[in-house]
Formats: structure tokens, sequence, C-alpha cells
């Protein structure tokens, strides 16, 4: 115990050393592994698997998740090992781009270039990290890390009584975009060019068994892909919005906030709060961490799906929908790369799961409208975008309970279908509506603006109809000639250089298969 103190001590003054302030503050955890017969260290954070020497003199490899093509967690017993190390190893077998490795002899910001070069906060690689809170090895103390979250995607610009243009940076997509190699094939397409590049395998052994590394790296490198998605359709798109100002919340901050809108009745004012709540999550990590530990809250937002879904006859109905949007969009933010937060599970699951259920039912359904609006081209407009941040916020909840670490909660996807399909009499109209926009989105082909939502669909679409016996009925009743009509041939219809494209034609393969 003590000799691993030291590595772990080792290895925080050499990382602040070498990373830039940004990348440090990123950081999801480390591990003693074995890597060639040889003893080393890795490290994740939240975009690159950092390989040292055993204790850290160099960084030897530099892997940026977006790169990865495979996770595997191998069961065997390797021969080199003895002992308990034999029996409790985790075997990790990788595979990535040969030339998005970077071997290095120097710091992580030589051997990555500009990609984490500089921080969001303008600090540079040499910059000492003297007030940086140190590096825990408890895997139950992850959530003590920090890091600026990816920011979200424009929306379309249109003119509306409350909804704001939400803004994002370009700085760092630009920079992500100069070192993509996204084809699947041997030629990968970057922003500057055609290159060629070859596919690699690493054998990655750590020496314990009660580690989340293997659970956190899958997830971080989902969450990297996602983000990478996000980043290309802002620069495809040519927006060239200015960068988000940082949001100063903190502490108390937060906790005004979170009194603001619980106490705040009025549409419009919760609607600007909860768009402000949204905001300041995009830029800064710590306001999920206050989030997940926030009951009160969390409770507030999740009644509100119900509340509004149904209608209070208060206000103009069309302002509602605008406001679920604006919710289910926050809440999918809070979900998105908080799966190191233990508490995230632990609130989900308290009390008999029913912050879990009361979610899932209340996003369960589509909003009530009268007859009058029933053909309101504006209201049909605003019904589609719901249906669309619905199925991202189910997906993030699904990713919750089928990628992510559960930390020993009972967390699961049959748990969540089981609370859906006890409402499927209105859910039932929901997943056939989801059915359908996954099909008009995949017969758009190279659609680069609905990259992201048609994997989400499909994630969605796919998962339940293998997991639920009624949600299966509904596709082979009523979308089967659909679904292999225009799911034929995946790899044709979904952009060439989008990071998630093997995993979106993987999904569309599944559920063919869900159907056949």
């Amino acid at each position: 115990m003590e000799k691993q103190k030291v590595v772990n001590q080792k290895l925080e003054s050499f990382m602040r050393r070498n990373l830039p302030s940004a990348e440090y503050q990123r950081i999801r955890c480390y591990e003693r592994c074995v890597v060639d017969k040889s003893m080393k260290l890795a490290l994740l954070t939240s975009k690159n698997l950092i390989i040292t020497d055993s204790p850290p003199r160099t960084i030897l490899y530099t892997l940026p998740l977006i790169e990865f093509l495979s996770l595997t967690l191998v069961q065997d017993l390797p021969d080199f090992l003895q002992g308990d190390e034999r029996f409790k190893s985790q075997h990790l077998s990788l595979k990535f781009r040969q030339d998005s490795v970077a071997k290095s002899e120097s710091s992580l910001s030589e051997s990555t270039g500009s990609y984490v070069s500089a921080s969001s906060d303008g600090d540079t690689a040499t910059e000492k990290l003297s007030k940086k809170k140190p590096l825990s090895a408890s895997f139950s103390n992850l959530s003590s890390t920090s890091w600026h979250g990816s920011l979200p995607s424009p929306r379309p610009s249109k003119e509306r009584r409350l909804r704001l243009d939400a803004t994002a940076s370009l700085d760092e997509s630009a920079s992500r975009l100069d070192r993509l190699n996204l084809s699947d094939s041997g030629s990968s397409v970057s922003s500057q060019g055609t290159t060629s590049s070859t596919t690699t395998d690493l054998d990655l052994f750590l020496l314990t068994d009660s580690t989340l590394f293997f659970q956190l790296l899958q997830a971080a490198s989902l969450n990297e892909k996602i983000a990478g998605t996000r980043e290309l359709k802002i620069t495809v798109n040519g927006s060239t919005k200015p960068r988000r100002k940082k949001s100063i919340l903190r502490g108390q901050l937060y906790a005004q906030l979170s009194s603001d809108i619980q106490t705040n009745k009025t549409l419009e004012k919760r609607f600007y709060l909860v768009q402000e709540l949204f905001t300041a999550a995009c830029n800064d990590m710590n306001i999920k961490k206050f989030f997940w530990k926030d009951l009160d809250l969390c409770t507030a937002l999740v009644e509100d799906l119900g509340k509004y879904r149904q209608g209070t006859g208060e206000n103009n109905r069309a302002d509602e929908i605008e406001y679920l949007i604006q919710l289910e969009t926050c809440l999918a933010e809070m979900f998105r790369e908080s799966e190191h937060l233990s508490q995230r599970a632990y609130l989900l699951t308290a009390n008999s799961f029913i912050m879990l259920r009361m979610l899932v039912e209340n996003i369960s359904s589509v909003p009530r409208l009268t007859t009058h609006l029933t053909n309101c081209t504006e209201v049909e407009d605003l019904c589609t975008e719901h249906l669309d941040t619905t199925t991202k916020l189910l997906f993030e909840v699904l990713l919750a309970v089928t990628e992510h670490p559960t930390y020993g909660t009972e967390l699961s996807v049959s748990r969540v279908i089981s609370f859906l399909e006890s409402r499927f009499s209105t859910f039932g109209p929901v997943y056939s509506s989801m059915v359908e926009r996954g099909l008009y989105l995949i017969s758009r082909t190279g659609a680069a603006s609905t990259t992201l939502l048609l994997f989400s669909v499909f994630f969605v679409v796919e998962v339940l109809g293998r997991n639920s016996n009624i949600c299966r009925q509904i596709l082979t009743t009523s979308h089967l000639e659909d679904i292999r009509y225009y799911c034929a041939n995946p790899e044709l219809k979904i952009v060439r250089w989008s990071p998630l494209q093997t995993l979106t034609i993987e999904r569309v393969n599944r559920l063919l298969k869900v159907i056949s």
C-alpha cells in the first residue's frame, strides 16, 4: 500500500509538470498496468489514454479516444504474471488507427500538437498547477476531478418568443478537425486533405480486478466520438458564432440559481433560468456535480416534464412545448459525460428508483394538444423538435444503464423498459414515431446536420426493440418492410467522415437482426 501511495504521488507530480491545465482537469482515473511485458502506468482523461513508464519519467504514448475502433475485455490468464496479479488482472485489447498514436519522449503538449497545447483558459503546457487539487487514487472519489464539458451544437435559428440562440466554441473543434482520421477504410479523410492510415492493436493488462478503468474508458471513448460529431456538424454548417463566456457559477451562486428555478412559477422565468443552468453545465463540469447532488432541483425539473406534457391551460401551448424542449435538452446535458460521477447513479436509484421511474414515465408520452392546434404548422414543427429532444434524453438514460459504470447500484436496461412498458399505452405511439423519424433521417443520405441524432435514434430503437417484446412487436407489425427498405446498405447512407459512422452502422445492422 505504501509503495502504491509513492507511485501515485510521483504520477501526480509528473502530470502537474507535463500536462496543460485543461487536460489535467479532465483526468478521470489511472492504474498500474503491463504493456509489452513491462510495467507501465495508464492514465485516462476525457480525451486521451496516456501511457507512461513506471515510475513516470516520460509519456510514451498518447492515444486519442476518438480514434479508437474497438475496446475488448479479454478473459484470459497471462503467462508472464504470477500469483494474485495473474488471476486478478484485466486484459484490455485496444484497436485504433496507427497514425493517431503519438509516441513522444517529451510532454503531452508536444505529442498531441495544438489539440491539447493550450487549455480553454489559455494556459500553456508549461504552466505550473500548484493551486490544483491533487489526484485521488480512490475510484470512489473520481468525482473530485473536474474539466470543462464539450459545448453543444447550435440550435436552428428561428424567431420564437422564448428561445434564445445557443452558441458554441469553434476553437477546439477546429484543432480537432486538423487531426481527425474518420473514414472506415484504409484511407482516411481529414480537414487538411487525404492521408493513409492503418489500424494497430495494443494489449494492456491492468493489475487489479477491482477497478472501473475499462468501463470509464468505454464511456469516455463514446463521449469523445459524440463530442467530435457535434463539433464537426458546427464546422460543416459554417457556423461562426462567438465563444460562449465561461460560467462563473460556483457553490453559493449555483444554490441561488437552484432556488430561483424552484421558487419561480411563471413559465417565462423558469425557461430562462433552466436555459442558464444548461449554458452553465455546457461550460463547467462542476455544475453537473452540483446538480446530481441536488435532489430538490432534479425532482422539480423531472416533475415539470410531466406537468407541461399534459398542459396547464395557463400558458400559450407552443410556449409550454418550447419549455419542454429546453428542459429535456438541459437534462440530457446533465447526463452527458457525467458517468464518472457516482452520485448520479445513487440519485437515480434512491428510494426504490423513484427518480428514474419519474424521469422515464414523464418522457413516455407525447405533449397533449387541443383540437385547434393539431393542424398548426408552428406547433407541428415544435412537436418534431420535441420528439428529437425526447429521443436524445432517452438515449442518455439508456446509455447510463447499458454502457456506463453503475457503481454497484441495480441500474439496468430491463428496469428502464419495465417503467416504459407500464406506460405503454402512451409510449407505444412515441416509440413508433421514433422509428419513423429514424427512417426519415437515414433516407436523407449523407446529411451531416443529423448525424448525431441519427445515431441516437437507432441506438434507442435498437436497444428497446432487442430487449422489449412489445417494442419488437411494433417493429415487426408496423415497420418491417420500411426498415428493410430504408436500412439496406447503411454504409452508403451515413456520413463517411463522422466519428460515429462505424457505431451507427453497427446499430442499424443490429436492428435488422432484431426484425429478422
